[in-house]
């Protein structure tokens, strides 16, 4: 099975929306955030997706691969992807995640829960902070 990963275009926006909202992912800044998405075709069809979000922070999101695709290393080639983009920007990247094992096995490292409210404003101000079960990690490409 052949892997392309390349850089979303417009016309893959509904895929990819389609994509994050089978794992229930943020699919409203898509467009706004289309220019930093990869996304990785296997047989013609869009089978994952990944997003550099380049703010404050640099942040690995919006990483998601189809469930018939998964364990076919179409993750690994998309992380590789984006941080290879964020080493010619930032030495730090973080991320949020329900998966902190396959991160681990990347390199990512695990950051205090505590951490999420400093490095996301979006945390800070969250009512369910308290039952969120997204890890927060970091990994340091310099």
């Amino acid at each position: 099975m052949g892997i392309e990963i390349r850089k979303a275009t417009w016309e893959d926006v509904q895929d990819i929306k389609k994509l994050l909202s089978y794992y229930i992912l943020d699919t409203e800044n898509v467009e706004k955030n289309l220019p930093e998405f990869i996304i990785a075709v296997s047989g013609g069809k869009v089978a994952g997706c990944a997003c550099l979000d380049i703010g404050k922070i640099v942040e690995l999101r919006s990483i998601a691969v189809l469930p018939g695709y998964r364990k076919k290393g179409i993750g690994s080639k998309l992380v590789e992807a984006i941080l290879d983009r964020a080493a010619n920007l930032k030495s730090t990247v973080y991320l949020r995640t329900t998966s902190p094992g396959f991160f681990e096995k990347k390199g990512f490292k695990r950051l205090k829960n505590e951490e999420k409210k400093i490095l996301w404003e979006d945390c800070a101000d969250c009512d369910k902070f308290d039952i969120c079960r997204q890890a927060v990690m970091k990994i340091d490409i310099a």
